[in-house]
């Protein structure tokens, strides 16, 4: 028993902490009950009295008004700026005449290259027969620009065209 009185001691609050224990339960009161009397509303709303009327109505079309017509004209000045804006004029050159050129039966088969790879060598075969062709070189007309493993670039009267392997 001495050690119960002993934990609980017998003293009485002041005044102040009282008067302020009071204040704070009924303001936490009140906090609780609004929030309690709004989750309630929410789940049984009451719902509005609904008065039917009785309106006679009937439909009166509008007279269509006339549509306001407008035209877009070009504009000379920049907005922004406040330059005027000029125009280019294209100049058009009479388009010469390309002739066509028959190119001559041209077939690819690879390349052949030293052990450093500096220069290749290109096999290709014009006329049925085959030669070996370094970039820039001419044979029958006939001028490799580049080429790689994949295709040949070629020359042939001013003409160029890309040749892919066989």
């Amino acid at each position: 028993m001495q050690l119960i009185k002993q934990a609980i001691p017998n003293k009485v609050l002041p005044l102040k902490t009282k008067t302020k224990t009071y204040t704070l339960l009924t303001l936490v009161l009140g906090i609780w009950g609004v929030i309690g009397y709004k989750i309630l509303s929410a789940v049984n709303p009451t719902s509005p009295e609904f008065v039917e009327q009785n309106l006679d109505v009937s439909f009166n079309p509008k007279a269509r008004k006339e549509t306001d017509t407008f035209s877009i004209k070009p504009v000379n000045r920049d907005p922004f700026l406040g330059t005027l804006l000029i125009k280019k004029k294209t100049i058009t050159k009479n388009p010469k005449h390309k002739t066509t050129v028959v190119w001559k039966p041209i077939i690819y088969h690879g390349n052949v290259s030293n052990q450093n790879g500096k220069t290749k060598v290109f096999i290709i075969s014009i006329d049925g027969q085959q030669h070996l062709i370094k970039p820039g070189q001419v044979i029958n007309e006939v001028k490799l620009i580049k080429g790689n493993s994949k295709s040949v670039l070629l020359s042939y009267k001013g003409v160029r065209k890309n040749i892919s392997k066989s």
